[in-house]
């Protein structure tokens, strides 16, 4: 949020709040009211864990939505050698969203929704900048 106007910026900040959460291959992705990603890898916990030696590090994504995360979901992406032709993908969700260990596991798409586009990474203020705030968009990640 570095690069928003101070006024946005307080604005996102001061009513921050987790809007969609969701864990796929050992790393939870946490959605936000201000359109920020953040993913941070799960530790691994046993029965007899009763503290965490380490806190996981926090790591922002430079994509992101101008308003709610609405939505986190994942989709298995698995090689098709039908008639489709090479470079396609068929796409079948999963229940639990995952696929089972030490399954053949293909890549796994992460799809978020949100009102809008932002990119976090660029500083620089774009002409087009709130012109499709109120636009719905899919964000896409292969992990």
């Amino acid at each position: 949020l570095s690069g928003c106007d101070d006024i946005i910026r307080q604005h996102k900040t001061a009513c921050l709040r987790v809007t969609a959460l969701m864990a796929v291959k050992d790393m939870l992705w946490v959605g936000t009211s201000a359109g920020v990603i953040v993913t941070l890898n799960l530790p691994h916990i046993t029965a007899t864990t009763t503290k965490l030696q380490n806190i996981p590090p926090l790591a922002g994504n430079p994509h992101g939505h101008t308003g709610h995360v609405r939505f986190l979901t994942c989709v298995e992406m698995s090689p098709e050698s039908g008639p489709r032709g090479p470079g396609l993908a068929r796409f079948s969700t999963r229940k639990e969203g995952v696929p089972p260990v030490g399954s053949n596991q293909g890549r796994i798409l992460v799809i978020s929704g949100g009102d809008g586009y932002e990119d976090f990474s660029s500083s620089a203020s774009s002409e087009l900048a709130g012109r499709e705030d109120s636009t719905n968009h899919l964000l896409l990640w292969t992990v």
